[in-house]
């Protein structure tokens, strides 16, 4: 029997602790921006994002609302997303419970996109053990806050739903410095 046109393939997922891990970060860094214009604690916001990758802006400006933290107990799952013009820049971490600089993130993904919507690149693994380098690091308090920069590899997605094309992988840098939004109130 022919598929019809409604018809799609099922692809293998990934089995095991990564594949939970990826889940969380990708639930925690969906439901970020939603939580935390709902409920913030703080008007936070970046205050800066520089971004080197070919043909890119080299400054982004806050985008509002789209900058937070969900606090887990077993992560802490950080979204930020700068723009300039159409294009947009995300960053998503994960990171253990009382993290420090120093510390490297659980998860990460990077996502830049130069029209804003369906074209796109993106980390297509988890990045290094030095991709990341925070110099500020407060995710407790009345005023959480990440400073820090990355490097890492930006690979051509045609979309979300095919794999990045290892052929066309592209250094990328960046640096931000970013006051969170969070979704609750800590307990004193």
């Amino acid at each position: 029997m022919r598929p019809g046109p409604f018809a799609f393939r099922v692809m293998a997922a990934p089995t095991g602790h990564a594949m939970k891990r990826r889940a969380c970060l990708v639930l925690a860094c969906a439901l970020i921006p939603a939580c935390a214009a709902a409920t913030a604690t703080r008007a936070g916001g970046v205050d800066f994002m520089r971004f080197d990758f070919a043909d890119a802006p080299g400054q982004f400006q806050p985008v509002p609302d789209r900058v937070g933290m969900t606090r887990f107990s077993i992560l802490d799952a950080i979204s930020f997303e700068g723009a300039a013009g159409p294009a947009r820049l995300v960053v998503k971490l994960a990171l253990p419970p009382g993290a420090a600089p120093g510390a490297q993130p659980v998860d990460a993904r990077v996502t830049y996109r130069p029209d804003g919507f369906s074209d796109f690149w993106q980390t297509a693994d988890m990045p290094g053990p030095d991709a990341f380098a925070f110099t500020r690091l407060e995710l407790s308090g009345p005023a959480p806050q990440i400073v820090g920069t990355f490097q890492v590899l930006l690979c051509r997605r045609a979309s979300v739903m095919v794999p990045a094309d290892p052929e066309t992988c592209q250094r990328a840098t960046g640096a931000f410095a970013t006051e969170l939004q969070t979704d609750r109130k800590e307990m004193p």
